[in-house]
């Protein structure tokens, strides 16, 4: 059965109904981000919504941990995660019903996991911002050219991330040599099964991107931090999706990336005409 991921974006967009035949027709996986996301939303009512469109039978879905796991997989094994079984978190999943119908009341332990949790997304979000300030140091087509220039050069520098393995293994070499020369993963076996190759591709893809959009020059401001988060779980659900195949989203971007890296993979998106009634208008793709 074809493996699937789903991210928060088809969560909010899709109806129930939708939602659960995904879940039937797909091995589903739920990973890490979505569960955070979902736990630690300002609007209790779609999050409830959320969690109801799951199955309430155990089993429905497996459990993927943090891009971090995959990656210590990789390095302490030295071989690619490829299917994600070995990395699955064990056991017959099924969302506790309190949060189902918006009773749920975090113990002390969950509290202290969502804090652990942040904390993670903290250090994730500051790789993902580096990224964005150097990403042209990978690119030295970007420098010195005019403005008008920029977006069609962010463009080829997308395209060769996604085509050309040889140029990411010898920025991974690069990134390697300077920030982590201990690393015992040799760019020369790294390919398209594996993670920390997925990883990379999904963070130059995100940064290019951001690169293109604000012209190099960064915005310090609270608002830019809370959009690099953002981008920081979605190149999350890209990442595990390359390695399997299917992504179900309701996000422009996320949706761009998944198929310049899967241009061979399945995309599922909501079917506009079968939301669940009264549900919320879904936040803009890329948020």
């Amino acid at each position: 059965m074809q493996k699937i991921v789903l991210d928060k974006s088809f969560l909010d967009g899709a109806s129930g109904h939708q939602v659960r035949d995904v879940l039937a027709q797909h091995h589903a996986l739920v990973i890490e981000p979505l569960f955070y996301e979902l736990m630690t939303t300002d609007h209790p009512v779609r999050q409830s919504r959320a969690f109801n469109k799951f199955p309430h039978d155990a089993g429905a879905f497996t459990l993927i941990p943090n891009m971090g796991t995959l990656l210590r997989y990789e390095f302490e094994q030295k071989k690619a995660v490829d299917s994600l079984d070995a990395c699955a978190i064990e056991g017959r999943h099924i969302f506790n019903e309190a949060l189902r119908d918006g009773s749920y009341v975090p113990t002390d332990q969950v509290r202290d996991d969502i804090l652990s949790w942040q904390a993670e997304v903290d250090r994730a979000t500051d790789t993902f911002v580096r990224m964005c300030e150097s990403v042209h140091h990978y690119f030295p087509e970007l420098n010195g050219i005019a403005p008008r220039e920029l977006p069609s050069a962010i463009a080829l520098a997308r395209q060769a991330v996604a085509t050309d393995p040889a140029r990411v293994r010898a920025i991974y070499e690069e990134i390697r040599g300077w920030d982590a020369p201990d690393a015992k993963i040799d760019g020369s076996v790294l390919d398209e099964q594996w993670a920390t190759f997925r990883f990379l591709q999904c963070h130059l893809l995100a940064a290019l991107r951001i690169f293109g959009r604000y012209g190099g020059q960064l915005p310090e401001t609270s608002k830019f931090r809370l959009h690099a988060e953002h981008c920081t779980h979605d190149l999350e659900y890209v990442l595990v999706a390359s390695l399997v195949g299917a992504i179900a989203t309701n996000d422009r971007e996320v949706e761009e990336d998944f198929r310049m890296l899967r241009p061979d993979g399945v995309v599922v998106r909501p079917h506009p005409s079968s939301r669940d009634l009264h549900s919320p208008t879904p936040p803009p793709a890329g948020t």
